[in-house]
């Protein structure tokens, strides 16, 4: 589930490949607003298609992303996929 205000969206509950497409579709049009932020601190499952998410937001963003909340899982997921350079801090 995604929820939107000004500058940030919060992600929660599964982040994994069965949710992942709707979220990203969701959020396109707060990138397209020019949301700098995204909170994933109410996730609490994930698998690599949050980090899907995560580079699809980057490159359909207007401004520069930060993140914020990324449980350990996202941070060892991208480590392992020799991804975790690219995460926006």
């Amino acid at each position: 589930m995604i929820a939107c205000d000004q500058s940030v969206c919060r992600f929660s509950g599964p982040l994994t490949v069965d949710t992942v497409g709707s979220e990203l579709a969701a959020l396109r049009p707060h990138l397209a607003r020019g949301i700098t932020r995204l909170d994933f601190s109410g996730v609490h499952s994930a698998d690599s298609a949050a980090l899907a998410l995560i580079f699809g937001a980057q490159r359909a963003a207007r401004a520069p992303l930060t993140l914020s909340g990324l449980p350990e899982s996202f941070v060892t997921l991208a480590e392992l996929y020799g991804v975790s350079d690219l995460l926006p801090a």
